[in-house]
């Protein structure tokens, strides 16, 4: 028996190719001949005799007539979009704009109708090469002709080419007296049931990731409320569910305006898009911000974000704990000290029995003893160990400074305040230890302040109005006689007392004279390590001396004369090298009558790289007394930065040599006649 044929006949490849693979898809194959033939290949391949034409659209029908044999039926095929290819297209949310791309007018409006048939929910506009079309379009969908598409066009969806219709196959199953077709209507059945098992994975995909995101939303710090274009709320995390009390009240589905408290819905219709709006609503003050939501250009709803202010403000204050705690750590420990005196090994001793408490630790001992080194050492040995260290050097910050440092500020407290406020180091020291260097040089009004913190444990910040809670444990230090100041009314008696719970005595270095020459060889090493240089020795001699020396400076003078040996010697120091036997630091120079006293106190004062601050002192202490604080700031002014502590070594030296008179307490330093007269010897001398 002959087998049954059907020629389909069309101008392009792509959809003889795809009426082919549907053919194979369907079974038809296995119940009639499939030919296929494009226009331009008629007058070369004949079309078989018996054979049922279907042509792709009607306008071919001229073209294809003149070659139909005697007798042959032509129909024109009905098509359909590829449903199995349609999944990303609905994705495009409904009511955006979009292009449908075909390669002839007509095929792009029967495109058009054919998704708007299958119940698409957005606006189509048909376009072919040449046509026009709204500018603001950023979709496209094309079955299969992507290379039509303008090239603006930021998205494309290609469905790819149309197939035949399930009305054509049956015409064709009805022209050859079939009874099959009821397979093919089946096998079209499963590709449905394949896109209805796809379709239901994605429903549960997207049920899953609903809720999912829920969890997610549920669990953020912000109240969140989801409302569409109608303002009917679609969304609300547990969070704003227990901020606005909307427990038992159905709320999604709902209008905001019915179910969302009144001053709450007016204080949302009043904020701007995309604006943090400080909101003041049931006694407490909020932060909103509404944010409108689109997709594809097309307004799909707003969502709202608030939370309170105080929370707020607590997340940005631990924040700024945690940025600035970084480098606030104690650097040693009690195995970093060494000591092998009577005396020293005392104050170790006793030093690790006081770690182990919370109580005030008072350091007492002259000008570089290592109060600070034995402060990050209790501190190390603490329960408070994992916990800040942050010290605090009285005497190099300026009086005006101090207490916005130590205490904080709010923002606009003073001309100059920086935005947002500043965290003082009480409040950095939280949970930590807080190390007060130079206690002796706080002033009366600093040193009511910290009474109160030693009593309450709170501080309050500059221009601040509430008391915030300190755990901080104090270590202080001092170079001075606090009890002699106490005496002298310079320091109160009641700090004071607050301050000496737990004190410790550090010996000067003249009182540990058996550990020089482990210091000192430790201090070669290190500067040797630092300059990248051999190790140095000390010849006896020179060891001798600095063991016969006094050491007002103690371990950061012996420290300081090592290094300076590091830069000069090279494979032993002498004891002329060393720089506290070139010239008697501290001995008195007169000037009565001596140009030659001056000019050597001027060749010595320039040796040691002091000539020009000295000259700056005694300038200034000319125009009157001084006290220490102001002095640094007119010698800041004259641009020179010398700190409290050189500064203070600097006046020693010139009250050694009897160019200055330092008064006690406040009375400030003032110049000596033989100041002036040395004053008088630099002026002669200058070129």
């Amino acid at each position: 028996m002959e087998k049954k044929t059907v020629t389909f006949v069309a101008r392009m490849d792509e959809f003889l190719q795809s009426v082919v693979s549907q053919c194979h898809e369907l079974g038809i194959s296995e119940d009639i001949h499939v030919e296929a033939i494009r226009v331009d290949q008629l007058p070369f391949r004949p079309i078989s005799p018996g054979a049922l034409v279907v042509i792709s659209t009607k306008t071919i029908a001229p073209l294809v007539e003149p070659y139909l044999p005697k007798g042959a039926k032509l129909i024109v095929a009905k098509r359909m979009l590829p449903y199995h290819n349609l999944r990303e297209m609905l994705e495009i949310p409904k009511g955006v704009k979009v292009l449908l791309v075909s390669d002839t007018k007509e095929t792009a409006q029967e495109n058009v109708d054919l998704l708007r048939a299958s119940g698409m929910d957005f606006e189509l506009y048909p376009y072919s090469p040449g046509a026009d079309y709204p500018p603001d379009i950023e979709i496209a969908v094309t079955p299969g002709e992507a290379e039509h598409v303008p090239p603006h066009i930021r998205k494309v969806v290609d469905i790819g080419f149309r197939v035949i219709d399930l009305s054509t196959w049956l015409a064709i199953y009805a022209h050859f007296h079939s009874d099959h077709f009821q397979k093919v209507t089946a096998r079209a059945m499963q590709s449905l049931i394949y896109i209805t098992k796809e379709l239901n994975k994605e429903i549960q995909h997207a049920r899953l990731l609903r809720n999912y995101l829920e969890a997610i939303v549920n669990r953020i710090e912000d109240a969140v409320i989801a409302f569409d274009e109608s303002e009917i709320v679609r969304f609300v995390n547990q969070k704003a569910v227990d901020s606005l009390n909307l427990h038992g009240i159905r709320v999604v589905g709902e209008k905001s305006a019915e179910c969302l408290p009144p001053d709450f819905y007016e204080s949302i219709r009043l904020c701007e898009e995309n604006e943090d709006v400080l909101v003041d609503w049931a006694n407490k003050t909020y932060f909103f911000r509404k944010m409108h939501i689109v997709m594809e250009g097309v307004f799909l709803g707003s969502l709202l974000l608030f939370r309170k202010a105080a929370d707020i403000e607590k997340l940005e204050h631990d924040y700024r704990m945690r940025l600035y705690s970084k480098g606030l750590v104690a650097k040693y420990q009690f195995d970093d000290i060494y000591g092998e005196s009577a005396s020293f090994r005392q104050v170790i001793q006793i030093a690790r029995k006081i770690a182990r408490s919370n109580s005030t630790v008072l350091l007492l001992g002259e000008t570089g003893t290592g109060k600070e080194l034995l402060a990050q050492a209790i501190h190390n040995a603490s329960p408070r160990r994992r916990e800040p260290f942050v010290g605090v050097n009285f005497a190099a910050i300026s009086e005006s400074l101090l207490e916005s440092e130590l205490f904080g500020y709010e923002e606009g407290a003073f001309t100059g305040a920086r935005k947002g406020g500043h965290i003082g180091w009480f409040e950095l020291a939280h949970k930590g230890t807080i190390f007060l260097d130079e206690i002796g040089d706080a002033s009366g009004a600093i040193q009511n302040r910290l009474l109160r913190v030693l009593q309450e444990r709170q501080i309050m910040r500059v221009g601040g109005n509430k008391v915030i809670p300190t755990d901080i444990r104090v270590i202080a230090a001092t170079n001075q006689d606090l009890q002699q100041m106490v005496q002298e009314g310079t320091f109160r008696a009641d700090l004071y007392y607050r301050l000496n719970i737990l004190p410790i005595h550090l010996p000067p270095l003249r009182n540990r004279r058996e550990d020089i020459p482990w210091l000192a060889d430790y201090f070669v090493k290190k500067y040797a390590n630092d300059l990248r240089r051999p190790p140095f020795t000390l010849s006896g001699e020179a060891m001798k001396a600095l063991l016969d020396y006094d050491w007002p400076g103690n371990i950061r003078e012996l420290e300081n004369v090592v290094e300076y040996l590091a830069h000069i010697v090279d494979d032993e120091a002498y004891a002329f090298h060393l720089p506290f036997l070139r010239q008697p630091a501290f001995e008195p120079v007169s000037l009565d009558g001596m140009d030659g006293a001056c000019e050597a106190v001027l060749i010595e004062y320039r040796k040691r790289g002091f000539l020009e601050e000295m000259t700056a002192i005694l300038l200034e202490l000319s125009q009157g007394g001084q006290g220490r604080y102001n002095l640094a700031d007119q010698l800041r002014k004259r641009g020179l930065d010398v700190s409290s502590q050189q500064l203070r070594y600097r006046l020693k030296l010139l009250a050694q040599d009897e160019l200055i008179h330092v008064g006690k307490g406040r009375q400030g330093s003032r110049i000596s006649s033989k100041g002036e007269a040395f004053l008088a010897f630099l002026q002669q001398s200058k070129p």
